[in-house]
């Protein structure tokens, strides 16, 4: 691959579900990604969130959430939109740019169970995965097992 494929990913709060599409793109994507994550508002990483990547070896504890920024959204090759929240809220993403729709609900505002939340850490791996393949990134990583 030439140049790193930007990919952006995008929920509410980037607080528990865009951060672990973005730490597990990075990992996977290595040098032939740009992987950020952001949302409409902000809030502190959520503590499952950090927990369920740390038990698949990945940190994420030094992560802040982000806004939306617009220069990094034109910038993109990529939109993932991982709710359907975003879906509405979200700045029209221009023809050029693919727009991926993922519908994963939220794990912190249904039970708020540190399960709910390995459970879309499993979903989010899986489809971070399948994205990178559909890309043509290189995946040559192996993760611990889930």
């Amino acid at each position: 691959m030439e140049q790193p494929i930007r990919l952006y990913f995008l929920c509410i709060q980037n607080r528990c579900r865009s951060q672990i599409a973005e730490a597990f793109a990075g990992y996977y994507g290595g040098e032939n990604v740009i992987a950020e994550s952001a949302g409409l508002e902000t809030g502190d990483i959520h503590p499952y969130a950090i927990e369920v990547m740390k038990e698949v070896g990945i940190d994420i504890s030094s992560k802040n959430s982000k806004m939306i920024d617009m220069k990094t959204f034109m910038q993109s090759k990529v939109i993932v939109k991982l709710c359907e929240q975003v879906n509405g809220k979200c700045p029209i993403v221009p023809f050029a740019i693919k727009n991926v729709q993922w519908d994963i609900a939220d794990p912190l505002t249904h039970t708020g169970r540190v399960e709910d939340v390995r459970a879309a850490r499993d979903e989010i791996h899986s489809k971070v995965l399948e994205l990178l393949k559909e890309m043509g990134v290189p995946v040559n990583k192996e993760i611990k097992s889930m």
